[in-house]
């Protein structure tokens, strides 16, 4: 009788139960549902009754580096875990700090290997994950790279492989926040890179390639890190220097040598790029034969440097030279209304100063003052004494030291071709890491008095004159 009893108790509290959950009309869940984070119902007194989720992995699939950092994959919803390799795998990763939330897996060699977890839930509940752990290794085409700062580009380009440049590495499971080995090495995001010596040559990551640059003579590493891995580049920049990058001379000036240093025992010859300008001996010694600008061109090994020689008159040459005195005075002031007067000057008064006390006066009378700079260019147009109509680049060596340069900054002025500015030219230069360049005098209103500056090719240029041809 009792065990009866028991019974009938036992399914009127069923009867109860089922009555009171179709009153409040709760629906029926399945535990384990894959697209709910958290399920639960409420009981007829609305109190939670929890379900346990199921423990899974950040990801299933990870790619690493070999010798790279190491990569911590999580386990959620575990209360214990036990991680496993693969039998063939030792050699490719190794485990450790196992968790039952973690594991730090270290990329020891390249291979692939699966790592499988026996995740136990809260609910007691065991479950086997698997993990795929691709491990590639990161080399470089060359490791050793000769750069001469005397080709045109003295640079060169080591490419990164052993990889695939455009797949995910060390993967975080969110797609949005992982990055391709290319992307890793431009943004710079776990990745790093510096020269030994940067007077030597530095470099960058372009496009998945390690680009360097030569700077000078010299050999240094470039080192540099990829999600961890350590690479190292050796390069050795060679440079072949000459005594002397530029000449700037005149017609009747003695002769100038040339010597080619670092070219070791390789055969040195030299050219003239016009024999009519200036001309070359085998062993590097230059003579003037005429007004005007060319190159004088060392070459040993396939490589060359290159001696610019500019042969002006002897008078633009002292024009040149009294200019450049006037600039290095203290004492010197801009001024349109005192130009005539010592140590005074305006753009157009310095260059007719110059030139008047060797004869040259741009078809001028005035015997106190000077024309402006479009009457000086007008002269210099009209009587063939003319280099270019417009800007020249230094390189094109067309220019001479005593050359006049006329500009347009202002724009529609009434005078010829709107001309408002002159300068000198006052020859070529060379810097290391710079390279050529030329140099102009003038009087400037902005600086308040004579001063030097770089050439520019602007499009203000609207002539170039040559006042003395002889």
């Amino acid at each position: 009788m009792m065990i009866e009893n028991v019974r009938k108790e036992c399914c009127l509290f069923f009867i109860l139960a089922l009555a009171v959950s179709l009153l409040y009309s709760q629906p029926v869940l399945v535990k384990g549902a894959a697209d709910l984070d958290e399920i639960s119902v409420q009981g007829p007194l609305d109190m939670p009754v929890a379900i346990q989720e199921v423990p899974s992995l950040q990801t299933t699939q990870v790619h690493l580096l070999a010798g790279g950092d190491t990569y911590e994959l999580q386990v959620f919803h575990a209360a214990s875990a036990l991680y496993e390799l693969s039998d063939s795998s030792q050699a490719v990763a190794a485990l450790s700090n196992e968790t039952a939330q973690s594991v730090t897996i270290t990329p020891l060699a390249a291979g692939h290997t699966e790592l499988f977890i026996t995740a136990t839930g809260y609910d007691g509940a065991q479950t086997v994950l698997s993990c795929q752990i691709l491990v590639s290794e990161l080399t470089l085409s060359s490791e050793n790279v000769t750069i001469y700062q005397n080709d045109e580009a003295p640079s060169t380009e080591v490419a990164v492989e052993g990889v695939d440049l455009d797949t995910s590495y060390y993967e975080s499971g969110q797609d949005w926040s992982d990055e391709t080995i290319r992307d890793a090495m431009n943004s710079g995001s776990h990745c790093s890179i510096e020269a030994g010596n940067p007077g030597v040559a530095d470099a960058f990551f372009r496009d998945g390639s390690i680009y360097i640059r030569g700077i000078a003579k010299g050999v240094t590493n470039i080192r540099m890190k990829v999600y961890g891995v350590p690479l190292s580049v050796r390069v050795t920049v060679h440079h072949y220097t000459l005594n002397k990058y530029v000449i700037n001379t005149y017609l009747g000036s003695g002769i100038k040598n040339l010597k080619l240093k670092g070219a070791g025992s390789h055969k040195v010859t030299w050219t003239s790029g016009n024999k009519n300008v200036a001309t070359v001996s085998k062993t590097g010694i230059v003579s003037m034969k005429g007004i005007g600008t060319t190159k004088i061109t060392a070459k040993a090994n396939g490589r060359k440097a290159i001696c610019i020689v500019s042969v002006s008159s002897k008078t633009a040459y002292r024009v040149m030279k009294d200019a450049r005195a006037i600039s290095n005075l203290k004492n010197i002031q801009y001024s349109q209304e005192k130009r005539m007067s010592k140590n005074y000057y305006d753009c157009s008064s310095l260059v007719y100063r110059c030139y008047r006390q060797y004869g040259i006066r741009f078809g001028y009378t005035h015997p106190t003052w000077a024309p402006t700079a479009a009457d000086e260019a007008r002269w210099c147009s009209s009587t063939r004494h003319l280099v270019s109509e417009g800007a020249v680049d230094i390189l094109s060596c067309k220019l001479i030291p005593g050359d006049t340069i006329y500009y347009s900054f202002q724009g529609d002025n009434g005078r010829y071709l709107d001309i408002d500015h002159t300068a000198l030219f006052a020859g070529y230069a060379y810097e290391e890491g710079i390279g050529y360049y030329g140099t102009v005098i003038e009087a400037s209103s902005t600086s308040n008095t004579v001063t030097e500056r770089i050439y520019d090719a602007s499009d203000s240029i609207r002539l170039i004159g040559r006042p003395s041809k002889r």
